[in-house]
């Protein structure tokens, strides 16, 4: 199971906890951005730290955007914790321990936000980490200014190509970006955009993650109410 943005939503999660179980599924990766905007980044950091001591090799936490305390400071979560400035900084402690990427069975790449250019995998460091947090698809070629900042770049569908091409990889499978239907493909298929957080800020939105049984991928809507 491929699980996108979570941002607080513990309802959200435990949904797709259930699923694993109907679904038989062993493995879960999340993409990254488990707290801020939502009133649950405890709760929810809670039971997938829990998920991860019990199941280290089932489970597996990608970081996301959110995952710094800068984020946290502005968007909600330092306010959830009490303003605990020494929680803040453990927590921290642990964002930097939580992988930027991983190959998935040898032809799926999963980042929270996306690539940096037509570059080796080894490449990636957890130093260099800021462009795969936050990057996204662009229809424009090559690497172009995005609305999120002047540090953050739009990677266009040749990159995709040079870079799925270099490193002998099918698709990227990314979340980071708030979708009305839970998922978007870009690129005629080699790219995958999740958000598992229904309706984020009030957006109405639905939610998807994404199921991968011997190769194959599905996508799984579940609405804007999580049942």
């Amino acid at each position: 199971m491929l699980v996108g943005d979570i941002h607080g939503d513990l309802d959200a999660l435990d949904f797709v906890i259930r699923m694993r179980e109907e679904l038989s599924c062993k493995h879960m990766l999340f993409l990254g951005d488990y707290v801020d905007r939502g009133m649950q980044g405890t709760e929810v950091l809670i039971k997938l730290f829990r998920l991860k001591l019990e199941e280290p090799q089932n489970i597996f936490l990608l970081r996301g955007n959110h995952e710094t305390s800068d984020m946290n400071i502005y968007y909600g979560f330092f306010e959830e914790i009490g303003f605990d400035q020494g929680f803040l900084l453990n927590i921290s402690r642990t964002y930097d321990r939580l992988p930027v990427a991983t190959v998935l069975s040898g032809h799926t790449f999963c980042v929270h936000g996306g690539i940096n250019g037509i570059e080796s995998v080894d490449t990636i460091t957890k130093e260099d980490a800021f462009p795969y947090l936050w990057n996204d698809p662009s229809r424009l070629p090559g690497l172009s200014i995005s609305s999120r900042g002047s540090t953050v770049k739009g990677f266009g569908p040749d990159i995709v190509d040079g870079f799925l091409e270099t490193n002998g990889l099918k698709r990227i499978v990314r979340g980071h970006t708030a979708l009305k239907t839970g998922y978007e493909w870009w690129f005629n298929g080699k790219l995958l955009s999740l958000f598992s957080c229904p309706d984020y800020v009030g957006l109405g939105n639905d939610a998807a993650f994404a199921f991968i049984e011997k190769g194959k991928l599905r996508i799984i809507n579940f609405g804007n109410q999580p049942q």
